[in-house]
């Protein structure tokens, strides 16, 4: 409304400037109500202003290596103290600037809300995919896991169904996803399933999962320095954890070492394990003396108590024992007992404990049709009496109040003695799956995969006592010849557990020992398989694969030679296979069931 007298207003409001506010943070979070990052137009725009921001930071920064310390504040900045009473490194103090972390915080911020906006309007294009991707491997080098992880999953769950990535970008995405998965959230059996599900074909990757399993910070370093940037940063989330096993390893095994080998196992200089990790070792000249005769230390240099080295700590469950107490078979009720005769040997059981978790059990027990309801007396012919035991103590345990907790991978298994045989596990197993018993036998099958894991751990790592090694090729040998190929779980189990036996053994050994196995053709021959598998996938990588300290020299051998090796090692897999089965056909019949083998 004009004044009176028709003049225009004076004084200060007509000196006030127009706010200038930055075109990142005029819009807000869709999830938050602001819906208009929807129009695909303008997300597009915004998407460019978001990469001409980034390439101003980039610019800013200059060299490579000022950049990548830049995208390592962003990680440093949350977790330092101003209040401490060190104060910061001057250049941890030009890292968090506001300058050099506000940049990089405003992209980070407009990404998330470009992914809400994508998400919100249900967009699967190509435009999607490039954003998405952008996002992943900036939020991969800050290690921001909250930002890059769910991006990673919408990718490859929602938006590559619907608009398919190349095969570059899936197994780009797919080795961070895998990477991620065993090295920041330490799901090592996740981690193998996704590369199996996504046929990631890596070789790099697959020897970061090796080492992952088997602590092996040597290997873990060595491929990390061959990966590109963004497949390194993520692997930093566990190495400091590998880099202390390796270090309490070293603590308990040398009284003094070079630094020289100290730094290169560690990947780590002699200040930085000192002030990082509070190493407490003592350095004289080229020498770090860790401990004196009969004097044990910590990492941290104070003396504590020798550990235990089996892997049973009193505030974990004990594993597994399968054992017959047949004290506990018969419960004080009314109810009459029911005998289970298994090759002469009868056992006195009570009735609750084989129906309650036994199909099998409950019908033959409870209907008047079946002779076995009327005489309470079950007769077996082909089961041995030790396993029908075992199987019955676990069917007690699981009756009574407390049933058998789920068994956990022993933490040093190569230390410890084998109290249950692999067979013994097997053999409960296919009883539980003969008799019905459901929630039986997938307890049981748990048991079965931490055996062989437990079993793969020790083959590697007591590569050196060669009586260990043969101990443990034997528990296998004899739990692959109890399974039921023809059974497709037991058969899955037997290709897993041959799997595991060809990562762990240490070569020469099988080599050496392979004629104390002829009592057991079926696995000879598959193992054989195993190896042929190995080498085939050997030579269909690109690059030299390493397998645990040894190295399979698959550079100096071209394509054809290692599929002609492994061709050999197949057949001859299948000869040992043939040849060790009872009543073995010859002349033609012999070859035609030797050719169906082979097609």
């Amino acid at each position: 409304m004009p004044n009176r007298g028709g003049r225009a207003p004076s004084g200060p409001w007509s000196r006030l400037k127009p706010v200038e506010q930055d075109f990142l943070e005029s819009y807000g979070l869709p999830s938050k109500g602001d819906d208009r990052l929807l129009d695909f137009k303008l997300q597009e725009k915004y998407y460019t202003k978001i990469v001409e921001r980034y390439m101003t930071f980039c610019s800013d920064a200059g060299r490579g290596d000022e950049l990548l310390r830049r995208f390592s504040a962003m990680e440093l900045a949350p977790k330092s103290t101003w209040t401490s009473a060190a104060a910061p490194s001057p250049s941890v103090e030009t890292l968090q600037s506001p300058g050099n972390s506000k940049a990089l915080s405003d992209v980070l911020e407009a990404l998330r809300k470009l992914r809400e906006a994508i998400v919100a309007s249900g967009r699967a294009d190509d435009f999607a995919v490039q954003a998405y991707l952008f996002c992943i491997r900036l939020s991969v080098l800050v290690k921001r896991a909250d930002s890059y992880h769910p991006a990673v999953l919408h990718l490859l769950r929602t938006m590559h169904p619907r608009h398919p990535l190349t095969s570059v970008e899936v197994q780009e995405v797919a080795g961070y996803l895998v990477l991620d998965t065993a090295c920041r959230r330490r799901q090592l059996s996740e981690a193998f399933e996704l590369r199996r599900r996504y046929g990631l074909r890596d070789a790099k990757v697959a020897v970061v999962l090796s080492a992952m399993v088997h602590d092996d910070l040597f290997a873990f370093s060595r491929v990390k320095r061959a990966v590109d940037g963004h497949c390194a940063r993520i692997m930093e989330w566990a190495e400091p954890d590998l880099r202390i096993h390796a270090l309490k390893c070293i603590g308990q095994t040398y009284f003094r070492l070079d630094v020289d080998f100290l730094e290169r196992v560690t990947a780590s200089s002699w200040d930085e394990l000192k002030e990082r990790d509070g190493v407490g070792w003592e350095l004289d000249c080229k020498t770090v003396t860790i401990r004196k005769p009969n004097q044990t230390m910590t990492t941290t240099g104070k003396k504590r108590p020798r550990t235990q080295r089996g892997d049973d700590n009193k505030n974990k469950a004990s594993s597994v024992v399968l054992s017959d107490y047949r004290t506990c078979w018969l419960a004080k009720t009314d109810e009459p007992a029911v005998q289970l005769v298994a090759k002469g040997e009868c056992f006195s059981v009570h009735k609750s404990i084989l129906t309650k978790h036994s199909e099998y059990f409950t019908a033959c027990l409870s209907r008047s049709s079946f002779i076995e309801s009327a005489e309470n007396k079950v007769l077996f012919d082909d089961i041995e009496p030790l396993y029908l035991g075992y199987y019955l103590g676990v069917a007690a345990s699981y009756s009574s109040i407390v049933p058998h907790v789920p068994p956990s991978p022993a933490q040093n298994p190569e230390a410890c003695a084998k109290r249950t045989r692999m067979r013994d596990f097997i053999e409960v197993y296919k009883l539980c799956d003969r008799f019905m018993s459901g929630e039986m036998g997938i307890f049981m099958m748990q048991c079965i995969k931490t055996a062989i894991g437990n079993g793969h751990r020790a083959l590697f790592r007591a590569q050196a006592d060669q009586g260990q090694q043969k101990a443990l090729m034997r528990d296998f040998a004899d739990g692959f010849e109890a399974l039921n190929l023809q059974h497709p779980e037991q058969d899955t189990l037997g290709k897993i557990l041959i799997e595991y036996f060809c990562e762990g053994i240490h070569y020469p050994t099988w080599i050496a020992s392979v004629d104390d196995f002829q009592d057991s053709p079926r696995f000879v021959g598959n193992v054989s398989k195993g190896f042929a598998r190995k080498l085939d996938d050997a030579g269909t990588s690109p690059i030299a694969v390493y397998v645990h300290e040894g190295l399979v020299a698959a550079s100096l051998l071209d394509g054809f030679a290692l599929g002609h090796l492994a061709a050999l090692l197949g057949s001859l897999a299948l000869e040992i296979e043939f040849r060790g089965k009872d009543g073995g056909c010859s002349g033609s019949e012999g070859k035609s069931e030797s050719e169906g083998k082979t097609n």
